[in-house]
């Protein structure tokens, strides 16, 4: 069982963030001097419901800040619309430049597969309205394979939110993991396609298919961390962080059809996921080989209610 009081809050740190005495590399607070581990920044389960409010644009502070107005006057709650604005709040004090982190999950994930299947609903109907738009190298084939595949990955999402309902959901997070992995690859193969193509690359589609490469490899890692398969977790989140510095580094603010200012948030939110999927090695290392329960340890950051964002502390 995972003791309470191994979870911090990020209030914490934030003084010694802002001296530099504490240093945020993606997802790890490490120590300025030393460079030893002090803390991991998770999300717990009610950041999920509150991400579920902001778009799948870029994200800036000030497009997040506007989206909390936003929905303050539609069906959230005040305590909702509140903690959105202290999640964000929270970021900027830890110097993380956008929600980039935050698109399908800060830390492990942390699932929330219902969180997840509401994001990837929002980017299927995006998707599907740009391939309307969209004629220029991509033709009729590839649009039918387009929709195959993300037919198939919402499947597979849908199949993870509903496994815990078995009485045995391992064998069923497994082939979901397996599934996941092979879509992964071919949306990996599109958004390499993308960057290799002659000319400059069309943002929005990008993005669409970028956030849905991070869903598929998010949810991957999720399930096998819910069965405990901590290795297997960590060899997988480890390829995925090679595979994003390879994709994403080489891109820069003109890059894109856009102009050079929309392509540098951009690659500052693709720095920040490159950054978080490099660094969640650790935090799986760290569960592994202090013996914590990958499926305990999610469950427990689901059962917080009341503060979006935790600190694993590291002892």
């Amino acid at each position: 069982m995972l003791s309470p009081t191994q979870f911090d809050y990020p209030a914490r740190f934030w003084a010694a963030v802002q001296a530099g005495d504490v240093i945020r590399y993606g997802t790890i607070l490490k120590d300025a001097g030393t460079g030893k581990i002090v803390g991991h920044m998770q999300e717990s389960g009610v950041a999920q419901s509150l991400l579920s409010m902001v778009g799948s644009g870029i994200p800036t502070p000030l497009s997040l800040g506007t989206d909390a107005i936003n929905v303050g006057s539609g069906l959230y709650t005040a305590v909702q619309v509140g903690q959105l604005k202290a999640m964000m709040e929270t970021l900027q004090l830890l110097q993380v430049a956008t929600l980039g982190v935050s698109l399908v999950g800060v830390g492990v994930s942390v699932a929330g597969f219902l969180y997840m299947h509401k994001r990837f609903n929002s980017l299927d109907g995006k998707i599907d309205q740009l391939m309307d738009t969209v004629t220029a190298g991509f033709e009729s084939q590839q649009k039918a394979a387009l929709r195959m595949h993300m037919s198939r990955t919402k499947s597979l999402v849908q199949r993870a939110r509903q496994a815990d309902a078995l009485s045995d959901p391992r064998p069923e997070y497994a082939e979901v993991t397996s599934g996941l992995a092979e879509q992964a690859a071919y949306f990996e193969g599109e958004v390499a396609f993308m960057i290799s193509a002659k000319g400059r690359i069309n943002r929005e589609l990008f993005w669409q298919l970028a956030q849905v490469l991070m869903l598929c490899n998010n949810v991957r890692i999720d399930c096998r961390m819910r069965t405990n398969e901590l290795r297997h977790a960590l060899a997988i989140s480890e390829s995925i962080a090679s595979e994003y510095q390879n994709l994403f580094d080489p891109l820069t603010p003109v890059s894109f059809d856009t102009p050079a200012s929309d392509g540098l948030a951009t690659v500052r939110v693709l720095r920040d996921a490159t950054d978080a999927a490099a660094s969640k090695p650790y935090l799986i290392d760290y569960l592994r080989t202090c013996r914590i329960d990958g499926g305990e340890y999610i469950a427990s950051l689901e059962r917080e209610k009341e503060k979006p964002l935790l600190i694993l502390k590291v002892t």
